[in-house]
């Protein structure tokens, strides 16, 4: 099941629609020639926030939503083109603006979707109060996630994961004109310098999915060639594309993500891996490679486009977590491990006779440990609802089938079976239950699933 086209919509929906509000400027502004700091803008337009702009942009500091980086799905915030006057869309624009480095305002603001529409194909969403520190502004929308604000307080660089993308070159072998081709380039070349063997080591069969990018910490298992094996010169070739995809961001902020690396053992701590297969078929040759280690992860997707996400933290170990404590997790969940916890979830919370959830939809990994809310909402980041379908026994799919099966229930072909899964698959993969009868949707699945955790820990799964 291909979800990417949830990562590209609404670039740039609803301008034509806004040229229709008598005397609204929704021209997006050009950022001023004199460019302000970070942190006076970002006060700046917190104090121009109304009462109802406040109520949609600011959370708190801990909210979950501050953690999640599914970005190109909407996930809170509030929209910059209708949401703002057109001062505060300068004050935005600056602020976008500011908290890049001189590479990155050529790169951010020329993204496909974003190079005639400007911060206004954008949400901006407000973590915290910008007037007294941690505070963070995350602008969102196809192919970003841009954290403003400095270090988490939980030690994490940039504040969190950054997303970055370009549409261009889709589908074409070598991203030819994408913003990011260069450093496509890099891992090639790193790839080239690799011997025969070291190649068999790196190259493996298939990617992860593209939002699994927890830190695993210094006891993690890392897939393809450490880096401390390879060449000098294949190691110079590392740290150029690390750095190539730090220039983006601001020399600050860059400076505490290289401490962090430091502190982890470096370059040599890293894994490198390169793919032949992924969600979208077939990868062109070096077109995805994934730089990880104890507590970092350079994952660069670069088919059919560039989807690529950075994660860093000073301690691997104590990554990133934001929000309500739900329970300690005992053990990594990985694909399978969280698909048993939806359906658990699903099923328990719903009273339905059977639950389903496709293995392929899962967005990563759920690590070991203290597991807060922003947990989930990374982890169940398509902001799936719930629905329940109902299905008649004799016509539930050979899957479903098989579940009563398993758990030593007769197959009754009279019954109508009520099935909880997600909207997506009752909308576009209903193959999976069988011949639907009808549906209704309820709430998000990741609310069900902390409802569940808050009652019941990770100790009650079946």
């Amino acid at each position: 099941m291909n979800r990417r086209v949830a990562l590209k919509l609404g670039a740039g929906l609803g301008l034509l629609g806004g040229a229709g509000f008598a005397g609204y400027q929704f021209w997006p502004p050009s950022p001023s020639r004199k460019l302000e700091s970070m942190d006076t803008l970002a006060r700046r337009f917190y104090a121009s926030l109304d009462g109802n702009q406040r109520a949609e942009t600011c959370v708190d500091y801990d909210h979950p939503l501050r953690q999640y980086h599914n970005r190109g799905v909407w996930g809170g915030g509030r929209s910059v083109l209708f949401g703002f006057t057109h001062d505060q869309r300068q004050v935005l624009t600056d602020l976008l603006y500011a908290g890049l480095s001189a590479e990155g305002r050529r790169r951010i603001p020329d993204e496909y979707f974003a190079r005639w529409t400007g911060v206004e194909s954008l949400r901006v969403l407000v973590c915290g109060v910008p007037t007294s520190a941690p505070y963070q502004i995350i602008f969102t929308g196809t192919h970003l996630n841009l954290r403003l604000g400095g270090r988490s307080r939980e030690g994490a660089a940039f504040g969190g994961p950054q997303v970055y993308g370009d549409q261009r070159g889709n589908e074409q072998v070598g991203l030819p004109a994408n913003l990011y081709r260069g450093q496509f380039l890099i891992g090639q070349r790193i790839l080239h310098s690799l011997d025969e063997g070291r190649q068999k080591l790196a190259v493996l069969d298939q990617a992860p999915v593209q939002t699994q990018i927890e830190l695993q910490g210094k006891h993690g298992t890392f897939s393809g060639i450490p880096a401390s094996e390879l060449t000098a010169e294949t190691k110079a070739l590392v740290r150029e594309v690390v750095e190539h995809i730090f220039s983006t961001y601001s020399p600050e902020e860059v400076a505490y993500a290289r401490e962090c690396l430091v502190a982890n053992g470096g370059i040599d701590a890293l894994f490198l891996s390169y793919y032949r297969h992924g969600e979208d078929g077939d990868i062109p040759e070096a077109q995805v490679f994934r730089l990880e280690g104890p507590a970092a992860v350079f994952y660069f997707r670069g088919y059919p486009h560039v989807h690529a996400f950075l994660n860093i933290a000073m301690d691997g170990d104590a990554p990133l977590s934001v929000g309500e404590p739900l329970g300690t997790n005992p053990a990594w969940l990985d694909h399978a491990g969280v698909k048993a916890l939806f359906e658990t979830v699903l099923r328990a919370q719903t009273g339905a006779d059977l639950a389903y959830y496709n293995e392929k939809s899962v967005a990563g990994r759920l690590r070991p440990g203290v597991i807060r809310s922003g947990d989930i909402y990374s982890l169940e980041s398509w902001q799936e609802n719930v629905a329940i379908a109902e299905v008649r026994g004799s016509n539930l799919s050979t899957a479903l089938q098989a579940m009563l099966r398993d758990n030593h229930v007769p197959l009754d072909p009279t019954k109508t079976y009520k099935v909880a899964t997600t909207g997506y698959v009752v909308s576009d993969d209903s193959a999976q239950l069988g011949r639907i009868e009808s549906s209704r949707t309820g709430l998000m699945l990741r609310d069900l699933i902390i409802d569940y955790l808050r009652s019941n820990g990770f100790s009650r799964r079946s």
